[in-house]
């Protein structure tokens, strides 16, 4: 992996740690900022995307619609830090660990730092992180039963829709009819469309793993 990288992934996780700290040790009306700080920050991220577009004439609907699940897990974000919810607090996590962090391993971006796309890919990425620590550790998230099959019902209900969408009009929201152009995890689980169903697979079991921790937190301590 690039120099680069690896400083910006040691960046957000040293701007994570000091999130955990503020929700440790702040009172509630600084972290209640703290968190719209984080929404402001999705927010400004996908205002700079949309005027850099429109300003280079390079906005079309066939690419810059909010259809892929990245963006569903940004808003899924914003509303968890501004109007709490618990199925989009479920989305944050799930969604957001489960995609953010291979995404962030090996990014679809054509060029390295200092471009400007390498920056907003991370500073999105890095975000939906970050707003996640500060779910769990300052808004006390934890994933109660049935929320990992929840949120894969409704990222099947977002392929479903997404998929008619694409196939009607020959997009490729979502990565559903053709792979990323960079390497990707996509490059090991098969040809179209097999590769979709193997990612089928591979959510059921990020999303199993990334409950465990609370599935064995809830069960009942054994009787001595």
């Amino acid at each position: 992996m690039p120099i680069d990288r690896v400083l910006t992934l040691l960046t957000i996780a040293a701007l994570g740690y000091l999130i955990v700290l503020a929700c440790r040790h702040w009172p509630e009306p600084r972290r209640v900022w703290l968190g719209r700080a984080l929404a402001f920050a999705l927010c400004a991220y996908a205002a700079t995307v949309y005027f850099q577009m429109a300003a280079a004439g390079a906005l079309s609907i066939s690419y810059a619609l909010p259809l892929e699940l990245c963006h569903c897990v940004m808003l899924a974000c914003v509303v968890s830090l501004l109007r709490p919810n618990r199925l989009a607090s479920e989305i944050a996590y799930f969604c957001g660990l489960a995609g953010t962090v291979p995404a962030m391993i090996t990014p679809d971006i054509g060029r390295d730092f200092p471009s400007w796309d390498y920056v907003q890919f991370y500073w999105a990425h890095g975000a939906v992180l970050l707003v996640i620590a500060f779910l769990v550790f300052g808004r006390g998230f934890r994933p109660q039963r049935g929320s990992m099959w929840r949120v894969f019902a409704a990222v099947n209900v977002y392929a479903a829709v997404v998929g008619a969408v694409d196939a009607a009009f020959g997009w490729n929201y979502g990565y559903l009819c053709e792979k990323p152009a960079h390497p990707s995890l996509m490059d090991y689980l098969g040809p179209w469309p097999w590769y979709i169903l193997s990612l089928e697979a591979v959510a059921v079991v990020a999303f199993w793993l990334l409950d465990l921790p609370w599935r064995l937190a809830r069960r009942p301590p054994e009787a001595g």
